[in-house]
Parts: structure tokens; sequence; C-alpha cells
């Protein structure tokens, strides 16, 4: 009898244990004045729409190897927020003769009031200028703000400064963005 007690003491003491261990936690807050606000974030760049781009402004055939190119880039927020966008790739991908290899150096400005784009305008506002044998070369871009419906327009120029197997060649910038909804 006593071990029958003490094994439904035991199984008691067992069950109330484990049953005192559960907790179910619930809390809520009241925030005055908060508001959620949703939208669509889309960027348009150029013609294009999207985050990548092929800048066919750019392209100039052929190209030899000093050769300065440069053209104007709008970029626009098509959504209805306000985002944050910066170029995260940019590069040069070789279309003729095939196979040639090039390095290019890439420079962009923002453009700003009655500034325009050519060969006085300063670079390095848009983005670092950097050197690029390839179209997805890593650009530490420069975070850029855009309201829904603004428009930015950079300035972008482009110099062929290597192209060891053709003494000319023929090739096109291919441009990547990142766009994240503004603060």
């Amino acid at each position: 009898m006593r071990l029958a007690a003490a094994a439904v003491g035991a199984a008691m003491l067992a069950f109330g244990s484990v049953h005192s261990t559960g907790a179910l936690w619930n809390d809520s807050v009241t925030v005055a004045g908060a508001t959620v606000t949703a939208g669509s974030l889309s960027l348009a760049t150029g013609s294009g729409a999207g985050t990548a781009f092929t800048f066919d402004a750019l392209k100039k055939d052929p190209v030899t190897v000093g050769q300065i190119v440069q053209a104007p880039l709008i970029i626009t927020n098509t959504g209805t927020t306000s985002l944050k966008f910066q170029l995260v790739n940019a590069g040069p991908k070789v279309v003729a003769p095939a196979g040639a290899a090039v390095t290019v150096s890439l420079q962009g400005a923002v453009l700003t009031g009655s500034t325009v784009c050519d060969g006085t305008t300063p670079m390095g506002s848009a983005f670092p200028n950097v050197s690029a044998s390839a179209a997805a070369t890593v650009v530490a871009g420069i975070p850029h703000t855009l309201s829904a419906g603004e428009s930015q327009t950079w300035c972008v120029r482009s110099i062929l400064t290597a192209a060891p197997s053709a003494p000319s060649v023929t090739y096109r910038h291919d441009f990547s963005f990142t766009a994240v909804q503004a603060e």
C-alpha cells in the first residue's frame, strides 16, 4: 500500500511539475499615430525597366584603346513609394571580335541643374570610378533616393583602357542596380 501511495505521489509530483513549467506569454501594445504604408518598388533605367540594364548609348563600333564614350542615363522611380537605389555591377560585354579581352574605366556623375554630360563633367557623384574587365564587375555604388515618379540623370563615361588581343573592339555595357524602400 505504501508503494502504491508513493507511486501515486510521485506521479502527481511529476505531472504537477511538468504542468507548472508550461507558460503562455501574450502581450500587446497600442501605438498612437502609427502609419503603415504599402506600395510598389519599380526602377526604370533608360528606356527599360527592372534592375538589369544594357546601356546601348555607350556602344561605339568599334572602340580603340584610349577612346572615350559617354552618354546620359535617366533613372526613374516608376513605383508608388520612395526608394533607395545604387549601382552594384557594371562592365563591358564584348560583342566583336569574339573572345577579345578588354578593360574599361567607368565613371559616373549625377547631373544637377544645368549641368550637361560632356568632357568637362566632374565624375564620381553617381558611383566611384571602377576598372572593369567583365559585365558583372562589382561596384561599391553610392546610394541615391528617389521619390515616386522622380528621375535622376547620370552622365556615364567609359574609357577603353586595354584591348590586348585586338586593335579595336565592339562591346556593350551591362549595369545592375539594387533598389529598396526608402526609410
